[in-house]
């Protein structure tokens, strides 16, 4: 598996929400933000925080943490409507451990959370984003049975 596949499968589970637009969420493209209507989603490239092999050898484990960032526009009532969109990926992970029913995945949850801010233009007197970020940690199982020095 790779990162690119794990951060395609965050990016199905929060598009599939109805708090959402598909394309409202991305891989990294904060150029989103310029078009559609909040709230957005940017699921950046993760990183292997821990790895291991278990008894075998044969099986590798790897956990993954996959920042999300999501946005929503600085209006009235701005920190209520950005807490809906962040419960949601959190319910969105917390409903799909595998992230969708992947079985090289054991388990994924958020595993932290940014503190809220607020993002303005240059020169902006008043914030154009209410924005924050959560971080999912994804366990991975990798067999290498039948490969390189496991045939």
């Amino acid at each position: 598996m790779s990162d690119v596949l794990i951060q395609g499968y965050i990016q199905t589970l929060i598009r599939a929400h109805a708090s959402f637009a598909d394309a409202d969420v991305s891989l990294g493209n904060f150029r989103i933000l310029d078009r559609g209507s909040s709230p957005y989603a940017v699921v950046l490239p993760g990183r292997i925080v821990s790895g291991a092999r278990s008894g075998d050898w044969a099986q590798v484990q790897l956990v993954w943490e996959h920042p999300v960032e999501i946005f929503e526009r600085f209006l009235m009532d701005s920190y209520a409507d950005f807490c809906a969109a962040r419960q949601a990926v959190v319910d969105v992970i917390g409903k799909n451990p595998t992230l969708g029913g992947h079985a090289e995945i054991s388990n994924s949850y958020i595993s932290a959370g940014a503190a809220l801010a607020y993002l303005y233009r240059d020169n902006g007197d008043v914030p154009t984003f209410v924005l924050g970020a959560l971080t999912i940690r994804t366990v991975e199982e990798v067999s290498y049975a039948g490969a390189g020095e496991f045939t």
